[in-house]
């Protein structure tokens, strides 16, 4: 007795037919992978702003003191640059002997008085064949400058310096040397009368010093009209004016740094494409942390401390709400991300989902030809 063994093949168009569709369905297949697992998360963090964790509701609910009297004109600060200039309009026939290390050395006892304060960076620059540019009135044996003349040389000085290129504020302390071929040039004050220092002061820029020809005991006059510009923009002649300053700076401080963290707080809450790096929110923590810290020392009266707090409170909450991370994602707001990446996108999207239904059928007619 014989034994059969029954075997059904395919013919080969149906054969043929099977692995088109296998191979259409593998092909349809591999799109969709690739836009669900890699181009969905592709985009995504391609266009995801990132934003570090941040109390932004404390912040917002920080109470600010409205009141901002400043202490001196200048901008507050915990540095500045002390840029000392020397004018000299006629190198040619002036020869000036001074160097601005003597006049650092000389101005270094007074300003140690306030270094706990302020931190200075003594700076010194040299400008030749730099006139005044103004017209100063004429008498027989002198020029004279009136009030009226000192806010445009302040104006013409400021654009000549180096003072635009610090990070920091800048006290200006000025040296104009007047030409030793021309007439001696005198300040008047509103009332017609000589100033006896020859010099004027700007609360919000720094002091101008002109000298004239033939003068004599220049270096101790320098310093002397120096400290005393200086004494003006900080209002110090003595230790108790220093321990005053110390504590309106601490104050002031507090409060500017209260103001500057609230207002990051509704800007970082208003606009929401804003990057929060983890170093500006390092930055922020610490100024609050800091700044809470010094509100409470200074009503314990431990002012020392509480200035030293509330100075890495000021700093790092200005560091944070200028730092330039934040900056670029403004540029590329949700509207603007939208009207790029949708073209690119939409188009691959309606050919893949379109493609859904026949991929559906394909695999019910190969499970129908197994």
């Amino acid at each position: 007795m014989s034994n059969f063994t029954l075997k059904t093949t395919k013919n080969p168009s149906q054969q043929e037919e099977a692995e088109e569709v296998n191979y259409r369905i593998c092909i349809m297949s591999v799109y969709l992978i690739i836009l669900i697992i890699i181009g969905i998360p592709l985009w995504w963090n391609a266009t995801r702003i990132y934003r570090a964790t941040l109390p932004l509701s404390k912040m917002r609910d920080i109470d600010v003191n409205s009141n901002t009297n400043k202490t001196f004109g200048m901008p507050l600060s915990s540095e500045y640059d002390l840029l000392i200039s020397f004018i000299n309009p006629d190198p040619s026939n002036c020869k000036i002997m001074i160097r601005g290390e003597e006049i650092e050395e000389n101005l270094r006892p007074y300003l140690d008085e306030i270094s706990y304060i302020f931190d200075f960076f003594i700076k010194s620059q040299w400008l030749y064949i730099l006139n005044l540019e103004i017209s100063p009135t004429k008498y027989n044996n002198y020029y004279g400058l009136n009030k009226s003349h000192l806010p445009h040389i302040i104006t013409l000085l400021d654009t000549k310096l180096l003072s635009h290129f610090s990070p920091r504020p800048t006290i200006n302390l000025l040296l104009y040397f007047q030409p030793c071929n021309d007439r001696p040039l005198y300040i008047f004050d509103e009332e017609n009368r000589r100033v006896p220092s020859n010099a004027f002061f700007s609360p919000t820029w720094g002091g101008v010093y002109i000298i004239n020809p033939n003068e004599q005991g220049i270096l101790q006059k320098i310093v002397s009209t120096f400290i005393t510009q200086l004494q003006k923009l900080f209002n110090i002649k003595n230790i108790l004016n220093v321990n005053e300053l110390k504590l309106k700076i601490t104050s002031e401080m507090i409060n500017s740094s209260r103001r500057t963290l609230r207002s990051l707080a509704e800007l970082l809450s208003e606009i929401e494409n804003i990057v929060i790096s983890d170093n500006v929110a390092e930055k922020i923590i610490i100024a609050m942390e800091s700044v809470d810290l010094a509100e409470k020392l200074l009503k314990t009266g431990d002012v020392n401390k509480s200035l030293e707090l509330a100075k890495a409170a000021f700093k790092n909450s200005e560091d944070a709400f200028s730092d330039p991370s934040m900056l670029p994602s403004l540029y590329f707001p949700e509207e603007d991300k939208k009207s790029v990446y949708i073209p690119l996108f939409f188009p691959i999207m309606i050919s893949i989902f379109s493609s859904l239904p026949i991929l559906l059928t394909l695999i019910a007619k190969r499970q129908e030809m197994q």
